[in-house]
């Protein structure tokens, strides 16, 4: 496929030197490509081990800016209520699961199903994966083709046996004796805190929860870190959005698969554990590949900023609601009084509501920005550490800036019930090394950048962007697609309201 896509573009005119397409191995031709200095960046898609390895790479040898779009793995859920049709579930649980043999990342690996509705969910569930057959994909009868080799067919099939042993075996099927086949498990789990890694193959978790429980199954989703996809299954619209708000996945389905995102409906990229964003096929994906203006200038004195200090005075990202009002620009702009004008201005021009894409009748695309969490401003000079200041605020951040001069520089936003801190002294890299943040801003010289970027880069964890663009407030932001199946509610679910 990939060789065919550079013939086509080559036939189309572009020429050759432009596009090279070089087939191999990670360690033969990914490794020595990465650690080339000629890299400005990398576009990867693979595993979150390998992505870590990657920007650690770039931070070595690339120049401080090089970019690093990483699009990795996930533990990925979905949710079915005791609304929801369980015809419509099923054959949605089905193909997230098991097409492809379970070997795509966005595939589902852990389902959560209410206690209300087990038992005749899991049958329906056993049933329908007995009408599946395992065999050649070249036939148009097959629905679950091999797995990519060897080696992933014996560990997932490791995998299988050792759950088996445990007696966690809900259903399975029987898989041809010749080729690279793994059949279909479902494996029963207390919850997704129990699955240390991601099985890349047609294996499925099932895990129950009461009605009551469904905030702790949200908190206990996000907490393993990981952001990809997300799907929910139920007739209840305000429950839909209680969901949209409160988990972080790069991508929610409702009531429907959730694979096979479309470029330019469901912009598609994960957060967290699961990528570094921009989303394929999203409004912000092109302008990551070029390069904006920078500051450029030398960090100056004061005195150096510990780890204990930098800890003390990280701000609360939850303080006073501030990620969740529409008004924040507005706020920062009536602050400032004219000043942080550009960076206000850019701010302005996103829109951080649902926008609505393009999709098929009966399916309804929106996208949205969501705060990425805590950010730390490092200026290094005034002008620069305010428009950093601006924009993770305007997308509603936290805001931790560390600067020779930073409480003078944002004393029109300080006291002023905002979640911002402001310290004046110079940062040691290596004392915020373990601070917990989840953007990192600075727009020095290419010498002091890359040693801000290697620190950022050994931290344990997603990885942490560096911003070293003045101006860019979309990066201070994650990307939330929203697809919803709108034919699938199967009568009138406003009765269910109450439920």
């Amino acid at each position: 496929i990939a060789f065919r896509a550079v013939e086509m573009l080559r036939e189309a005119g572009v020429p050759e030197d432009i596009i090279q397409l070089l087939p191999g191995d990670g360690a033969s031709v990914g490794a020595p490509l990465t650690a080339d200095p000629r890299i400005a960046g990398v576009c990867f898609t693979g595993s979150t081990e390998v992505a870590k390895l990657i920007e650690k790479q770039l931070a070595e040898t690339a120049a401080p800016d090089a970019m690093l779009i990483a699009e990795t793995g996930g533990l990925n859920a979905m949710i079915v209520d005791s609304t929801a049709l369980p015809e419509q579930a099923v054959r949605d649980i089905l193909a997230s699961a098991f097409q492809s043999a379970g070997q795509r990342c966005s595939a589902l690996r852990v389902l959560y199903v209410q206690k209300d509705v087990e038992k005749k969910m899991l049958a329906m569930l056993k049933g329908a994966m007995e009408a599946l057959n395992v065999g050649d994909p070249w036939l148009i009868s097959t629905d679950v083709g091999p797995v990519i080799d060897d080696e992933a067919q014996a560990s997932i099939g490791d995998y299988c046996k050792k759950k088996g042993l445990e007696g966690r075996l809900i259903a399975k099927l029987e898989a041809p004796a010749a080729g690279r086949f793994v059949a279909p498990h479902v494996f029963r789990v207390k919850g997704i805190e129990e699955m240390e890694r991601e099985v890349f193959g047609p294996v499925l978790h099932v895990a129950t929860f009461d009605a009551d429980d469904i905030d702790a199954v949200i908190a206990g989703i996000n907490r393993k870190g990981y952001g990809l996809t997300f799907g929910l299954h139920t007739r209840i619209e305000g429950r839909v959005q209680h969901f949209v708000d409160g988990i972080h996945a790069g991508n929610i389905y409702v009531n429907r698969n959730q694979i096979g995102a479309v470029v330019g409906s469901q912009p598609f990229g994960g957060e967290g554990l699961s990528g570094t964003g921009p989303k394929a096929g999203g409004p912000h994906y092109l302008r990551r590949f070029r390069e904006g203006p920078q500051a450029g200038t030398e960090v100056g004195d004061g005195h150096k900023v510990t780890a204990t200090e930098l800890a003390d005075n990280l701000p609360d990202p939850t303080l006073g609601g501030w990620s969740t009002r529409p008004d924040r620009v507005a706020i920062l702009r009536k602050h400032l009084r004219g000043k942080g004008a550009a960076a206000i201005a850019a701010a302005g021009g996103l829109d951080f509501g649902q926008v609505d894409l393009p999709g098929p009748t009966g399916e309804a695309n929106t996208l949205s920005l969501a705060p990425r969490g805590r950010v730390l401003c490092l200026g290094p000079d005034a002008e620069t550490l305010l428009a950093q200041t601006i924009q993770a605020l305007a997308a509603g951040n936290a805001v931790l800036a560390v600067a020779p001069g930073a409480p003078a520089a944002l004393s029109a936003l300080t006291g002023k019930g905002l979640p911002l801190a402001a310290i004046d002294g110079r940062p040691d890299p290596v004392e915020a090394r373990s601070l917990r943040v989840d953007v990192v801003a600075f727009s020095g010289t290419p010498e002091a950048a890359r040693i801000v970027r290697k620190v950022v880069a050994e931290r344990a964890g997603p990885i942490v962007p560096l911003i070293s663009e003045v101006l860019n407030p979309a990066a201070y932001a994650h990307e939330r697609a929203v697809c919803v199946d709108t034919t699938a509610a199967g009568g009138n679910a406003s009765l269910l309201a109450a439920a």
